[in-house]
């Protein structure tokens, strides 16, 4: 019959770390990548102005001229 002892000093004690820390950094490795893959730079709730003009554009409250400009402008200003 295994004691305390020979289970702290076998695979259960001795190296079972090894595997929780890959799992653990691999979780964190997940959850990083979601949260880049979801992040759009912006709060919540706040559209992007790029966004803004295309949708004004598609309504016909600018002309393709004011929005090519509206683009131009906000590529400057975002660099």
């Amino acid at each position: 019959m295994m004691n305390w002892d020979d289970m702290m000093n076998g695979w259960i004690g001795g190296w079972m770390w090894i595997p929780m820390a890959l799992l653990l950094a691999l979780l964190a490795l997940v959850v990083v990548a979601v949260i880049r893959a979801t992040a759009t730079g912006a709060p919540y709730g706040v559209e992007a102005p790029l966004a803004i003009a295309s949708r004004r554009l598609a309504r016909g409250e600018i002309t393709k001229a004011e929005y090519e400009d509206l683009r131009t402008t906000l590529a400057e200003v975002s660099r």
